[in-house]
């Protein structure tokens, strides 16, 4: 696996600015990377709703998605006892991917399989493959009646039904980790019912795999490019808040890791420029050697980067204990006076992390803001 776009060792504004013009393509990206739950399946679900709300073109197909969701999680779930000998492995614990164009939206999802289990699951999946609507509608009746779908047994009910909902062939690879183990990516397409013509499945799936080798290149946990509209950030949080940091063997600075990741999610919530009525803009989560780091990228107008630009730059200047002091007098006035637009979030940011990294800079005649933020 490989990425097409080259990424510095060490993240930073620019690179996070970078990433988000590779991604402007989409309407939406999020991928995950790491212990794969029902709650994290959920706040995905509740996350690609309100994308798919703001964006519309997907809007009739909604449950469908949903649906689809669910089961591909289920795929993990269900394999995921395969991968007993890897399951130490953190950089293989599994990844969950959702994508949004204008014509299509792909959900896919990745996790480690022993080798001896991969003729059997190739088997299912070359099966419903080979079939058409009316196929596997009897082969469901069939499987129902009978609990098997192939000699080496298991359902595999989740396939069928992963095949007969989005009406394509499943896109899958496998790729090897070493002599008893491969990473099992899976992919289903729904077509946007307007543009029945085109055909991306295969084109995708490797954008996956490239993507999917990105982040742990990178060691990202959160990846996400979309709409960043204020209920859009609330399952991001959530996610944040009830999963990742559940799961995070560094008990100390979890509640400061959560309340920066608040701070820059709604940044990107507040000063973002609206397109097409969405905040659009990434986010990215990293976490490496018990540290962490966040980045966000959003457009930005003239004047808000005027206004943010020399919040920036005094901010910068000041010394811990300077920024501290600030802080205090910016939440008196928020607390007893009732002030907003103090910039207060930002002054939690630089006194609460140990390096701050922004940039403002020109896209395709739109002005680009990036922050990035080592804890």
């Amino acid at each position: 696996m490989h990425t097409e776009t080259t990424y510095s060792k060490k993240m930073n504004a620019a690179s996070t600015k970078k990433l988000f013009e590779s991604l402007l393509g989409d309407d939406l990206i999020f991928a995950y990377t790491g212990l794969v739950s029902d709650s994290i399946t959920h706040k995905i679900i509740e996350l690609t709703q309100l994308n798919i709300d703001s964006k519309g073109n997907f809007f009739k197909l909604k449950n469908k998605i949903s649906f689809l969701m669910a089961e591909c999680y289920q795929n993990v779930s269900r394999h995921g006892k395969y991968s007993v000998e890897v399951s130490s492995l953190s950089d293989y614990q599994g990844a969950f991917y959702v994508r949004s164009i204008p014509d299509c939206f792909f959900i896919a999802s990745a996790n480690s399989v022993t080798n001896d289990v991969i003729p059997s699951i190739k088997e299912k999946l070359e099966k419903v493959n080979s079939l058409n609507a009316d196929e596997l509608r009897l082969l469901l009746k069939q499987v129902l009646a009978k609990g098997k779908l192939s000699d080496r047994g298991g359902a595999g009910l989740g396939i069928i039904e992963m095949a007969r909902r989005t009406g394509r062939k499943i896109s899958y690879d496998f790729v090897p980790i070493d002599s008893k183990t491969s990473l099992f990516f899976i992919q289903l397409t729904i077509q946007n019912p307007e543009n029945k013509g085109i055909e991306q499945s295969e084109l995708s799936l490797e954008h996956m795999k490239n993507l999917y080798a990105m982040m742990r290149a990178e060691n990202l946990i959160v990846l996400h490019k979309g709409d960043f509209s204020e209920n859009s950030v609330l399952p991001i949080i959530h996610m944040i808040e009830k999963n990742i940091l559940r799961h995070n063997d560094q008990r100390v600075g979890k509640q400061k890791l959560y309340n920066i990741s608040v701070e820059m999610l709604q940044n990107i919530s507040m000063h973002a420029e609206k397109s097409n009525k969405a905040n659009q803009g990434l986010f990215v989560l990293k976490q490496q050697d018990g540290h962490s780091s966040i980045g966000t990228c959003n457009f930005i107008s003239k004047q808000g980067e005027q206004h943010l630009g020399k919040h920036l730059s005094k901010l910068s200047t000041l010394t811990k204990d300077e920024l501290n002091e600030l802080y205090r007098d910016k939440l008196r006035l928020l607390i007893d006076e009732k002030v907003v637009g103090t910039g207060i979030g930002l002054i939690y940011i630089f006194r609460k992390t140990e390096s701050v990294d922004y940039c403002f800079s020109d896209s395709n005649g739109n002005r680009l803001f990036s922050i990035f933020v080592d804890i």
